[in-house]
């Protein structure tokens, strides 16, 4: 691509561009946002090439990536998998999609939405999400399984019960699952194809 020319360190043109591809991929953010992110990874891994690359530049190179890579068609696969999650907290279940970078961080997403959630009076008993980590691995087609991380808040109900009634909700919403009923195993929704796309309305 044209635009690498103007970053002197390929490692930098490599990673911002698998970047970009990968967040236009995923459809939860917009070109702002994924520019915003871009600004903070050169700053904080790449500050030498802070002064080579405008923020107009980049936006372009987004763009041209979104035309490129972004999904296309009806979204069935998220919108079936957002029904479940949102049907999850009608059992006190929090449920986020695209929590964190790793599973801890997608705990400590959880665990604020949660407490939000207490201090409105509303009842939580556990939490379910799936990382941009769990995610990448569908985009890169290293597995056609997304895993979803899960837990319980007090002693009843149990991790596997929380963990059983996602199972349960996401079987509902005919999706096909992996998972041996233990609380120290991710639930995995087998053969997932990602179909989520950003719109303006988000």
């Amino acid at each position: 691509m044209e635009w690498k020319s103007k970053i002197k360190d390929e490692c930098c043109a490599d990673e911002l561009e698998e970047m970009i591809i990968n967040y236009i991929k995923a459809g939860f953010w917009s070109n702002d946002k994924i520019l915003r992110e871009c600004e903070q990874y050169m700053k904080d891994f790449y500050r030498h090439e802070c002064d080579n690359i405008t923020k107009d530049d980049l936006l372009e190179i987004i763009e041209a990536l979104r035309k490129e890579f972004q999904n296309t068609g009806n979204q069935e696969n998220f919108l079936k998998l957002d029904l479940a999650f949102h049907s999850l907290m009608k059992y006190g279940i929090v449920a986020l999609h695209y929590a964190g970078y790793t599973q801890s961080d997608g705990f400590e997403d959880c665990n604020e939405e949660a407490m939000w959630l207490h201090e409105k009076g509303e009842k939580v008993v556990g939490c379910c999400f799936y990382t941009e980590q769990d995610l990448e691995h569908i985009l890169h087609e290293d597995t056609t399984l997304l895993y979803i991380s899960f837990g319980n808040y007090f002693e009843k109900p149990t991790a596997e019960e929380v963990g059983q009634i996602i199972v349960d909700e996401l079987k509902a919403n005919g999706f096909c699952i992996q998972w041996d009923k233990t609380a120290e195993t991710k639930i995995a929704i087998k053969n997932f194809k990602w179909d989520k796309y950003y719109t303006d309305s988000e």
